[in-house]
C-alpha cells in the first residue's frame, strides 16, 4: 500500500505529511465512522473541507478532501506509518 502514497516530514519539522499519488476528491463526511473505526480516535472537527481526529495519547491527524493527511505527535517515521499504513487501504484504494 506505501506505493499509493509518499510519506515525509513536514516542512517544519513538527509532523508529517501524506500525499495520495493519484489526485482525489473525498467525500470526508461518508467516509467518517470508517475512518474513526480505523484509527481509533475521535472527531474534533468534522466538516467537508476537513476531518480533524484525535486521540487519547495527544496525536492529531488533519485529513483533506485532496487525501493529503498532516499527522502531529507522533514520535516516529514508524509510528506515523503504523496509523497511516490502514488509512491508506480506506482512503486510497
Amino acid at each position: 500500500m506505501v506505493d499509493s502514497y509518499q510519506l515525509k516530514i513536514c516542512s517544519e519539522k513538527t509532523g508529517y505529511e501524506v500525499k495520495p499519488k493519484s489526485r482525489l476528491k473525498l467525500d470526508l463526511m461518508s467516509l467518517q465512522d470508517e475512518i474513526v473505526s480505523v484509527t481509533r480516535m475521535r472527531v474534533r472537527v468534522g466538516i467537508p473541507a476537513l476531518l480533524l481526529l484525535e486521540g487519547e495519547d495527544g496525536q492529531v491527524i488533519n485529513i483533506y478532501p485532496s487525501g493529503r493527511l498532516l499527522l502531529r505527535n507522533f514520535s516516529t517515521q514508524d509510528d506515523a506509518e503504523a496509523i497511516v499504513n490502514p488509512l491508506a487501504k480506506l482512503l486510497y484504494s
